[in-house]
């Protein structure tokens, strides 16, 4: 009895010791996460200042840099989609959305063609991922609640609301003009709302990146738990 108490309670140990190596660990990277989105956002702003034309427009190194986490962040849940079948409905939902982000990022673009074009292609992307997720409409919001359970998803639902909220308000011109009044500089409201958005992609394309991990290690760990269990039933 004494041999199993010890055994037990060194089991206990050792697992409070991962789960708290676990929390630390996380914590850490999120620390670094965040940290390092934000100096990547004051960095593409002083480059475009300080080496550029002194103007964010579309061809700047923060319009250029915004695209680019975009496209890392479709990519990302389109991965999970690619690894997860039991997951796919809500991954290309997830993935569809952030695509028509990436779309209406690049309508300087599409405005070539005509202005305003870009509208069509995100329509026809949008309609797609909803008719992909309606095939699984019974499992969807079971694969979504999957999604939203790693925690770094929290992070990535805050960021989209700060980018269609908070940014898209705070950018306003007539706000700035109310601010600045006769002193307005247009390049002082653009630094505010092109900074805000970028930092916001910055943590979305982290977030997304982190959860398509997460959610590797995640089914990986399941395959073999899995396996074990196989493995005892077979030599039982």
């Amino acid at each position: 009895m004494k041999n199993q108490h010890s055994s037990s309670s060194i089991h206990a140990q050792h697992e409070q010791y991962e789960k708290t190596k676990k929390v630390w660990i996380d914590t850490g990277m999120l620390i670094l996460g965040v940290l390092g989105s934000s100096l990547l956002a004051v960095a593409c702003l002083w480059l475009d200042y300080l080496y550029g034309d002194h103007y964010i427009g579309e061809t700047s190194v923060t319009e250029y840099v915004q695209q680019i986490l975009l496209g890392i962040t479709v990519v990302a849940f389109y991965r999970i989609k690619a690894g997860h079948e039991t997951l796919r409905h809500a991954a290309i939902l997830i993935s569809g959305f952030f695509m028509v982000l990436f779309i209406r990022e690049l309508d300087f673009l599409f405005d070539y063609i005509w202005h305003g074009f870009w509208v069509y292609p995100a329509v026809f992307v949008t309609i797609g991922a909803l008719a992909y997720a309606w095939k699984g409409k019974n499992q969807v919001l079971h694969e979504m609640a999957e999604i939203l359970s790693v925690p770094n998803m929290r992070l990535l639902v805050c960021s989209v609301i700060i980018l269609i909220s908070f940014s898209r308000l705070f950018g306003m011109g007539s706000f700035w003009h109310m601010v600045m009044q006769g002193d307005y500089i247009r390049n002082v409201k653009n630094i505010v709302e092109e900074g805000t958005e970028l930092l916001c992609y910055a943590l979305i394309s982290y977030s997304a990146v982190s959860t398509q991990l997460s959610m590797k290690v995640r089914y990986a760990a399941m395959q073999q738990h899995k396996q074990v269990n196989v493995s005892e039933s077979i030599y039982r």
